[in-house]
């Protein structure tokens, strides 16, 4: 028999032992080719209207960042798939077989589960991109006609990069063959046992993964000052080693404690399965490191995700509070104004509020703006009465002041208290505020309130304009009032100074809106990953288990009993990582909520909820597959 025959052959009988490193390969290509198809198809071109160059900046951001967990997913996968298909290759030596041509056959049948896995994804990618760029869009509330259209970009890029990374795999599985022996292929998806070491080395891994991994989440907790990024960088760099350190450390001499208990371990099947599990923990615990770490990474890109959609909302109620704006150098008749409005849409509330307009020279703060302006606590307080708008500072002394604040997606700056010099005094700065009092010229100001008697104190300095603000019933009607708003300025320029216009519809923003969106299917894509990972070696480490259990239920040992201890370590399996993620992701979904300034705490009940309803689909699934090779 030929070596390609011999390969099909094995391949074949071997598919359904495949299929989960099949499917998770083939899903990691799927979402890749769609990221792909969001740059390069011809059906995203709707897209030029709405900042498409920040988009796909994001879109190869975030494909930069999926080709790098790409890359180690794919290692992991394939070294699995290595091992467990070492003794079986190792026999072929006795058939006369040497290593190079055992090393062929298992790059060819490696080869063959690539190629099956990307054709797979891709065309499923193909079949599937136009629902996925419409939910895409659906989720970033993008209205636009997609169209279906197939481009060879998208296609060629996906299979380069996942043929590069896995031809890679395959390359490094065949030189590991070749330089095996004949002992190291047939012991080589064995087990090892989890040897004695000293204790004072066992005492360091277990001080070192509790402080760094403290030091990690005290880094979470100073995210939110002037050294968030510093911060940031080193909350991630410490959870990952201390989490690496707990599963290294802590957890194995945990386990070595229950061991060493036999009134714990003699009972409910407890001796089956707990020495089991301390048997495997030496060769697993990067792999429980792994699945923890995509855990945290995915409930944060969901919090994050989660926090730039509702601040990217606030900021548009923000930015739409008004309708309408009208600078004014004296004052005017703001009914006569909304009369003419009237005629084509109807005022759901104004306000007015006079501003005094500051030369940057005239004011000193910490933090540097093009425009300042002062306006009285009086006016604020008028004008948020009128709009409906909440006024929460109480009443002003002489040397006092509010800041006048706009909404922003992330801020790595803390609050700013410190006094602020106006002409030549000096006030303290008690609050700020991003109500949104000016509306939409908030964004571009920097405006702060004192008490009355001060404002007219401080009006020499500078000049005072009158701010006009109307809210349509009906702002998709705008345009319809367009014509008069613009006519203002240029018929009387001694009294009207501009006017400005707010749309609903943000195209600036889109880009956004397409980010929180990719974050969710970034999200979705690391908990399959995750879930995919354990369900590749439970699969390994059923086919390691047969012999085991057909020999516990020769020696009289019930099925039953074997069900439970199986679905104990399967259980654990599963559920330690999702332990220490629910524990670490608090820390990064805080840190995360400082900067963007959200509370983010229900977010993080709810995904850990989605995440072990996700998990405990698959453990009943692993549970089922991994009883039917063992067991039936």
């Amino acid at each position: 028999m030929s070596l390609i025959r011999l390969t099909m052959s094995n391949f074949k009988r071997n598919l359904r032992n495949y299929m989960s490193l099949v499917l998770a390969l083939a899903f990691s290509v799927f979402i890749f080719f769609n990221f792909q198809c969001v740059l390069y198809s011809d059906s995203m071109e709707v897209l030029n209207n709405y900042n498409k160059d920040y988009i796909d900046l994001i879109v190869h951001a975030l494909s930069v960042v999926f080709g790098v967990f790409l890359f180690f997913f794919i290692w992991y996968a394939t070294n699995v798939f290595l091992n467990q298909r070492k003794k079986e290759i190792g026999i072929y030596i006795f058939m006369g077989l040497d290593n190079k041509r055992i090393g062929k056959m298992y790059a060819l049948e490696a080869l063959f589960s690539g190629l099956f896995s990307l054709a797979a994804g891709l065309a499923a990618g193909v079949v599937f991109s136009k629902l996925f760029q419409m939910v895409l869009l659906r989720i970033s509330e993008i209205s636009v006609d997609i169209k279906f259209s197939f481009s060879l970009k998208p296609v060629l890029i996906t299979a380069c990069v996942f043929m590069a990374i896995y031809g890679l795999m395959v390359v490094k599985g065949y030189v590991s063959l070749v330089r095996s022996s004949v002992l190291d292929m047939l012991s080589g998806a064995k087990q090892k046992e989890m040897k004695a070491e000293p204790a004072f080395l066992t005492a360091i891994k277990i001080m070192l993964g509790v402080s760094v991994l403290g030091a990690g989440y005290y880094c979470a907790v100073r995210t939110g000052d002037i050294d968030s990024l510093a911060y940031a960088l080193a909350a991630v760099i410490l959870v990952i080693a201390g989490t690496y350190f707990i599963y290294g450390g802590l957890i194995p001499w945990l386990i070595r404690k229950l061991t060493e208990n036999k009134q714990y371990l003699y009972q409910k099947q407890r001796n089956l399965w707990v020495n089991n599990l301390a048997f495997r923990l030496k060769r697993n615990y990067r792999t429980y490191a792994i699945v923890t770490v995509l855990m945290i990474c995915s409930v944060t890109v969901l919090g994050t995700s989660i926090a730039l959609k509702q601040r990217y909302e606030r900021s548009e109620h923000f930015r739409t509070t008004y309708t309408c704006q009208v600078v004014t150098k004296t004052e005017v008749d703001a009914d006569e104004i909304q009369k003419e409005i009237e005629k084509e849409n109807k005022v759901k509330y104004r306000s007015s509020i006079p501003l005094l307009s500051l030369d940057p020279d005239k004011l000193h703060s910490k933090y540097k703006s093009a425009n300042y302006a002062i306006t009285s606590e009086s006016a604020v307080k008028a004008a948020a009465e009128e709009a409906g708008l909440p006024y929460e500072s109480g009443s002003l002394g002489d040397n006092e002041c509010v800041h006048l604040t706009h909404i922003m997606l992330m801020s790595f700056v803390p609050e700013d208290n410190e006094p602020v010099t106006i002409g030549d005094q000096v006030f303290q700065q008690i609050a700020e505020s991003n109500v949104p009092y000016l509306g939409d010229l908030q964004n571009g100001m920097s405006v702060y309130v004192v008490n009355d008697t001060q404002y007219k104190k401080l009006q020499l300095l500078g000049e005072v304009l009158y701010l006009y603000n109307y809210k349509f019933e009906d702002p998709e009607n705008l345009d319809a009032s367009v014509p008069y708003l613009r006519s203002l300025a240029k018929e009387d320029p001694d009294r009207f100074v501009g006017v400005n216009l707010i749309r609903t519809e943000d195209k600036e923003g889109a880009w956004v809106r397409v980010m929180y969106s990719l974050c969710v299917f970034m999200f979705a894509t690391l908990i399959l990953a995750c879930g995919s990972i354990i369900f590749i070696k439970l699969n390994n480490e059923a086919a390691e288990d047969m012999e085991r259990y057909r020999v516990l239920q020769k020696i009289g040992i019930q099925r039953s009993t074997l069900y439970k201890s199986m679905k104990n370590e399967i259980r654990f399996t599963y559920y330690c990582p999702f332990v220490l993620m629910v524990l670490t992701s608090y820390f990064s979904i805080h840190a995360v909520g400082t900067v963007m300034k959200e509370d983010l705490l229900r977010i993080n009940v709810f995904s850990a909820a989605a995440i072990l309803l996700l998990f405990s689909i698959i453990y009943l699934i692993s549970v089922r597959a991994f009883r039917k090779k063992v067991l039936d």
